[in-house]
Parts: C-alpha cells; structure tokens; sequence
C-alpha cells in the first residue's frame, strides 16, 4: 500500500481540517470548522453534497410522502361528501419534481461551502497514515473512477463516512431487487411488491406505492412494525394504514428468493410465512444499514474500528488518535442526520480548542408516514424493563 513517504513526502493539498464525507455531519462539520477559522477540505465521492439523506433517503422520500399524503386526503374527503376523480399519475412528472428538491437543497450547499471557502475534492478517500489521506478521483453524475490520485495532508480529521443499506446474502443480484437508492428511483410501479423489514425505511417507501397503485406485502423478523415509537402510537398508525398491506408477515424470514422472468419468488418461514413461494413483481430490502467504518483504511491511521464497522469516540467525538474525529452513521445508534449535525458542530468546535461535550440525553426520531409518528426517549414497554 502506497504510505505518505512514497510521494517523496509531500502533498498535492494542505489543510488545518479534513472532513472525509459531505452528508449532514460531513457538511456541517466542514462549515462550522470553517466559521471557526480552520482551512478545510471536504471530500466527497459524489458529484453533489449532502451524503444519501438529501440525494437519495431523507429528502427525496419526503417529497414523494408529501405527494401521496394529498391524493390520500383527496380520497378520504369522499367520506365527508366531497369527491374527485381518481388520480392520473405521470411518474415521469414525479420524478422530475423529485429530482428538482433534491437540487435545489444540494445546490444551496455547494453554494455555502463556496462562500466559505470550503475545498471539495471528489472522489474515495482512504488513510495512508494519521496525517495523510489520497484521495482516488472520481467524474460523471455517479462515482465513475478517473484514475487520478490527490494526496491530503491535513493537521486533524473527522470523519463522516457515513453508512450503506445491508444487502441480504441470500438475494439474487437483480434490478428488481432495490435498496431505499433503488426505491426513490421510482422506475415503476408494481403491482405486487415485497417490504423487507418492517422499519421506518421500509414502512415510508411503502407508504408510497401503495398510494401510486401498489399491493404491498411487508415481512418482519421482529414481533411488531416500526421498533422505536412507544406500541400505543404505533396502534394508531396500524389502525389507519392496514388497507395498504395484503400481508403482514410478522415473527418471520425471507429464505429464499428466485429470480424468474414473470417475477420474483419469495419463500418465508416463520409465525407469519405463507405456504409455498409467493410472487413480486419488486422487492424492497429495508433490513437496515451498516457503518462505512472498514472501507478508509482507518487501520493505517492507527483509528480503531470495532468488528461491525463503528468507531469508538469519546464525548468529543475524538477517536483513539486525538486529532482524529468521527461523527454521524459511523459512530453508532440512532442513525440520524439531525443526531450527525449536532456530533458534527461539536467535534468541530473540539478540534478548534472550545470545551463542548456531546452528552445527549434523549435523541428525538420521527417516521415520515401518514399520520407521521414522533417520539423521544424511551417507550413505556422499555421504562418498565428498566
């Protein structure tokens, strides 16, 4: 592996902070360092800024969950005398209002970067040694690799790698088989589809196509849907959603899944499984996500990785090595952007000299669907065991 000493020792770019990842703790990392005075670099293997949450999770499933929302409502004012026709949807329409939320939130952060003079380098970093990271450059609208290198010397980091979606072993590689990535895409809209996982990704991007047209089945391991929120608010969603679901599989698992020309056969086992391979005609894999930990060498760094991908960091975001950072996804439960935003502001201020603390007490979450369930802190099924 190339070390900093085989590039005669010196750097392509110099910098008091490096920000490796430009999602919501990457980005608000990399400003807040800014504003404190520090000449920092952002790299980013994207073409746009703001990580998945604004390209492709947060933000896009929340303008089409805004959009089903109203034909939801539309459809309900048929009970208090009022009705419309049914909907006309023009996917291609949707998608392209999609995609201009998207840019115009993407778009608004390359501009403030720019206004503090926030570098960009695009491409995959990866760690040569605790002050050095190269960068292999990437082009085009995905993460396309040009085979150009840059080497960063930087005098302290944070990392914000981020997470990916799991990707269940057993599932043929198929463009029938998607992500949430593959999901927002919104290529069409089946008319049987398979929710694997029974959490908040998955239950919003059910949502979704159940209202463009969908039948929906969902599959949990678990013995409820959406683990988080207190069971008494969950009741209530369950209570208004339940016509968007044929089947609600819980206490059970996908097997096996064959990949056939007229569709996708799925076989379960389990409380919930019926018998025999059930059809799809798409399968969304919403069976959670794993930590970026392993994939920027951070071993080079001498940065401790745990087993799952994790970094282990103190109250200031520091990890084992004392001028390196972490934040977001990478460092652990709850995967959230607005948790990423406030780790971020902190390890910044840190890393400039302030005294600040990451000592969060309760971390609000909140799921997207329609009604939207909220909670903070800890449900009474889990008081009780404690």
């Amino acid at each position: 592996a190339p070390t900093a000493a085989s590039h005669g020792g010196s750097a392509d770019i110099e910098c008091d902070m490096l920000v490796l990842g430009a999602g919501p703790g990457g980005y608000s990392a990399a400003f807040r360092a800014a504003d404190l005075g520090l000449k920092t670099v952002m790299v980013e293997r994207y073409s746009t800024l703001g990580g998945v949450c604004l390209n492709v999770g947060c933000i896009p499933s929340k303008a089409l969950l805004h959009v089903t929302a109203v034909m939801d409502e539309a459809n309900h004012m048929a009970d208090l005398g009022v009705s419309y026709a049914a909907p006309q949807v023009d996917i291609d329409k949707l998608r392209a209002h999609k995609a201009k939320v998207v840019s115009k939130l993407t778009g608004g952060l390359a501009g403030m970067a720019k206004g503090r003079k926030v570098d960009i380098v695009r491409g995959y970093g990866f760690f040569l040694d605790p002050n050095h990271v190269e960068v292999e450059l990437t082009e085009g609208a995905g993460q396309d690799k040009t085979g150009s290198k840059k080497v960063i010397k930087f005098k302290q980091c944070i990392i914000a790698a981020g997470s990916q979606a799991v990707h269940l072993p057993f599932l043929p590689r198929d463009p029938r088989i998607v992500d949430s990535t593959g999901a927002l895409e919104l290529r069409f809209v089946p008319k049987k589809m398979l929710v694997i996982g029974g959490g908040i990704i998955g239950l919003e991007m059910a949502t979704v196509y159940s209202t463009l047209g969908a039948k929906v089945d969902v599959v949990e391991m678990g013995d409820g849907l959406m683990q988080g929120p207190d069971r008494d608010a969950v009741k209530v969603w369950e209570k208004q959603n339940g016509h968007r679901f044929d089947k609600v599989m819980l206490k059970t698992k996908t097997v096996a899944c064959e990949a056939k020309d007229d569709g996708l056969y799925v076989t379960f086992e389990g409380d919930g499984a019926p018998t025999g391979p059930q059809q799809y005609d798409l399968i969304l894999q919403a069976a959670g996500r794993s930590p970026n930990g392993h994939k920027i060498a951070a071993d080079k760094a001498g940065v401790i990785v745990g087993e799952r991908g994790f970094i282990p960091v103190d109250a200031q975001l520091r990890t084992n090595v004392p001028h390196i950072f972490a934040i977001g996804d990478v460092v652990g439960q709850p995967m959230l952007a607005h948790k990423a935003v406030h780790e971020a502001h902190v390890a910044a201020e840190a890393a400039a000299g302030q005294k600040v603390a990451f000592d969060a007490q309760v971390i609000p979450g909140v799921a997207y669907t329609h009604p939207e369930v909220a909670w903070v802190g800890i449900g009474e099924d889990q008081a009780k065991k404690d």
